[in-house]
């Protein structure tokens, strides 16, 4: 690649000068990442711990409300049908979004506090909780003692269903004495109880003649429990009542700790042409329970679709939709959600990292792969409530979405500001609590043409865009080219540094770097391309300047930079302003034309150098025309540094694989084929099975003057293509951890001592 300047990029810097400021008082020799603790990560109150249950085997559930959290540990063996039942509500999200409408009194002593039956909304009124079949009066052998949980029944002895109660006091009288009477305890509150009390001291007032709770069963609500914004005169609404706002296991049997992670992919949707998959990997050679929650847009808003173990050192591939398979059910049809994946570990396992997840969707005849959000990879003080969309494409025939899913219990107001040739143009939304909302960019009347889009919240959202194509007039879909794009949007508000491991420029082809800016000065981009075998440190670089509040697109040519077309290299970005970045790259020939396989790909630049970097692969091989491929930048620019890298093979078995693991000089690049790993290729052929795996990326930096190390993964994207069938995604991977800022002065060559 032809060099424009010998200076080194601003943005590859040098961990080092940092680790070495312990010889001026600075930061320690063992350079650490930053680590989110981990029981931050479930609604706002701390977990319990093992020593809380009596059991560490039980499994333990949290009951949000909107007067805080509470925690029930279940009796798993004592009572095994009646606790089956109750889960079965709980990951159905039966429970979500209904409310306490029983706060009983005998006399002045408190009795119990009964829920699980209906839920209310303040435009569609009452609404009955869709029950399963009664189940029998188990004898558990356990008795209705303050803070245990029991299920209510009717007068026949085995008729319980989804209805359940906390016992405020000791309630002897409802013990079971013979077959033929009292009722199941199944639980206990083992954390929260105050909230409980909380809720109990609440006025109960009787509301079986409330205009919006008449119906066949008003009788049930003869003891509400209300906050004080109740008023007797304007009657009954959502915001009076105590919510459940969400029940959730946070423990699962068997499984000696917590879900204490989370990550998080805002875009699902199965319809008659579409085939969704999550591929999860765990890097940790310890075991970890997993569940799988979607959030849909509307209806019961969540729902458990699998739980399980994955082992150490293994992947798993979850498929959620098939239109090819009828029997696939394990998501609602044409019912918008989002998909949430949530792990546990041993409480013994220390720092785990996390178990990465990956989407893989296709439909309109285009392929997405984009990895989860990490929750516990971001840093400061809101980054999830600002999210850019540098570059969205509106013309007649695409269908371009911004999904969003609300993280917190709290309901949010999100702001969506469009950068478009005319102008702005701004719009809102509100999003319930852990609600998944989407925007149809096409329906907002915004101009033909690219835009961009700035996201603000109230509460903490994960925000993404998917853009699929459709086919000209008269052309079959499913053998037309419609290129399709899915990216997670840049989030925090941006950053002044970003890296890419893979760009590429192709004749014909439309690769575009685009670039936004949100502030309100001019920010001066430069724009550095790195290629492979380069030895020097030296860049060909272009600068860009972006106005206040607009969006600019630099489109990387042959002509411009200088190289033949079909050259890999990767990018980097500084700029004196925040900005964000993504590339987009596509065939511009033939576009919604018929007889054509191909497709198109975004990614947002990287922010933050982790130390770990998660990727789903996937490969037939027996397909010769795909291809897999693992592109890395050293961010270290110092000469006397030495980037060792490793790719890193996990499949479903355990099997771990080093495909690669070598060394890199200052800035230098590198693309790795899985085709051209021998041992890799020969694990995917041993079985069908083997051909989905996931990839973990990590690297280190050594400095030769001292010894000392940093760990890095780099700047890495994994991109696949197959040209049977016009498949390409590429995607910069889930980060491990916050990292550290390309901009941080460890990156930097050292000055002058």
């Amino acid at each position: 690649m032809r060099s424009t300047g010998t200076g080194r990029s601003t943005l590859l810097t040098n961990l080092f000068a940092r680790l070495l400021a312990t010889r001026t008082g600075g930061l320690p020799t063992e350079h650490s990442f930053e680590v989110l603790e981990s029981r931050k990560l479930l609604s706002n109150s701390p977990l319990p711990t093992l020593a809380d249950l009596e059991s560490p085997t039980n499994t333990v559930v949290r009951i949000e409300t909107n007067y805080g959290d509470f925690d029930i540990e279940l009796f798993n063996s004592d009572a095994p049908i009646t606790v089956a039942n109750f889960l079965n509500y709980v990951t159905s999200g039966r429970y979500d979004e209904s409310f306490f409408h029983r706060s009983a009194f005998s006399g002045s002593t408190p009795f119990v506090l009964q829920g699980g039956g209906f839920k209310f909304d303040q435009t569609t009124g009452l609404e009955v909780v869709q029950t399963d079949a009664p189940i029998i009066r188990e004898n558990t052998g356990r008795l209705n003692q303050a803070r245990t949980v029991a299920m209510a029944r009717t007068n026949a002895i085995d008729s319980a269903t989804d209805q359940f109660f906390i016992n405020y006091v000791d309630n002897a009288f409802l013990n079971p004495t013979s077959p033929n009477d009292g009722y199941a305890v199944f639980g206990r509150v083992i954390n929260g109880w105050e909230v409980v009390q909380t809720i109990q001291d609440l006025s109960h007032p009787d509301l079986t003649g409330d205009a919006r709770l008449i119906g066949d069963e008003a009788s049930n609500f003869g003891t509400v429990p209300v906050g004080a914004t109740y008023d007797a005169g304007d009657g009954v609404r959502e915001e009076d009542l105590v919510n459940l706002v969400n029940v959730e296991i946070i423990k699962p049997a068997g499984t000696a700790g917590f879900f204490t992670q989370t990550i998080n992919y805002p875009e699902g949707f199965r319809s008659g042409s579409s085939i969704e998959s999550i591929t999860l990997s765990n890097s940790n050679s310890a075991s970890a329970s997993y569940q799988v929650i979607v959030h849909y847009e509307s209806g019961i808003r969540d729902v458990v679709v699998a739980s399980g173990t994955i082992s150490g050192t293994s992947s798993l591939n979850i498929e959620l939709s098939d239109f090819g398979q009828a029997g696939l059910n394990l998501v609602r049809t044409n019912s918008p959600y989002s998909v949430e994946v949530q792990a546990a570990f041993a409480e013994s396992v220390v720092a785990p990292r996390p178990v990465a997840a990956t989407s893989n969707r296709i439909d309109f005849n285009g392929a997405t792969s984009e990895d989860f959000f990490n929750p516990a990879a971001t840093s400061g003080t809101t980054p999830m409530r600002t999210w850019d969309l540098p570059r969205i494409e509106r013309n007649a025939l695409s269908r371009e979405f911004i999904l969003y899913q609300n993280l917190s219990d709290q309901t949010a107001t999100l702001t969506f500001t469009f950068r478009t040739s005319s102008g702005t143009q701004t719009l809102t939304r509100v999003v319930d609590a852990y609600r998944r909302g989407g925007v149809e960019v096409g329906l907002l009347g915004l101009p033909n043409g690219v835009l961009s889009a700035r996201v603000t919240s109230t509460a903490d959202v994960v925000v993404a865009l998917s853009d699929w194509d459709l086919p000209n007039s008269g052309v079959v879909a499913t053998s037309a080219y419609t290129p399709a794009f899915g990216v997670l949007g840049t989030e925090g508000g941006g950053s002044t540094t970003g890296g890419l491991g893979l760009a590429r420029v192709e004749d014909n082809f439309t690769n575009t770097i685009s670039l936004y800016n949100p502030g309100t000065s001019v920010a001066s981009v430069t724009l550095s391309f790195w290629a492979t075998g380069n030895t020097n440190a030296t860049a060909t670089t272009r600068t860009v300047l972006v106005q206040p509040g607009a969006r600019s697109d630099f489109d990387l040519t042959t002509a411009d930079l200088g190289v033949a077309s079909g050259t890999n290299f990767s990018v980097t970005f500084s700029s004196g302003t925040a900005i964000s970045a993504q590339y987009t790259s596509f065939d511009a020939v033939g576009r919604n034309a018929g007889g054509k396989n191909a497709d198109g790909f975004a990614t947002a630049f990287t922010t933050k150098l982790s130390q770990n970097a998660f990727f789903a692969g996937r490969l037939d091989p027996t397909n010769t025309a795909e291809n897999e491929v693992v592109s890395i930048l050293n961010p270290f620019s110092n000469p006397n540094i030495t980037f060792n890298y490793t790719v890193r093979f996990i499949f479903s078995d355990g099997t771990i694989i080093n495909g690669a693991a070598n060394t890199l000089g200052a800035s230098g690049r590198i693309d790795i084929s899985t085709r051209s790993l021998a041992s890799v290729i020969s694990k995917i052929s041993s079985g069908s099975q083997f051909r989905t795996y996931a990839i973990q990326v990590f690297g280190t930096g050594v400095n030769s003057t001292d010894s000392t190390s940093a760990p890095a993964a780099g700047f890495v994207t994994l991109s696949r293509n197959d040209a049977a069938n016009g498949r390409y995604v590429a995607t910069s991977g889930m980060p491990s951890e916050p990292g550290i800022s390309p901009i941080d002065p460890v990156f930097t060559v050292p000055g002058p001592a």
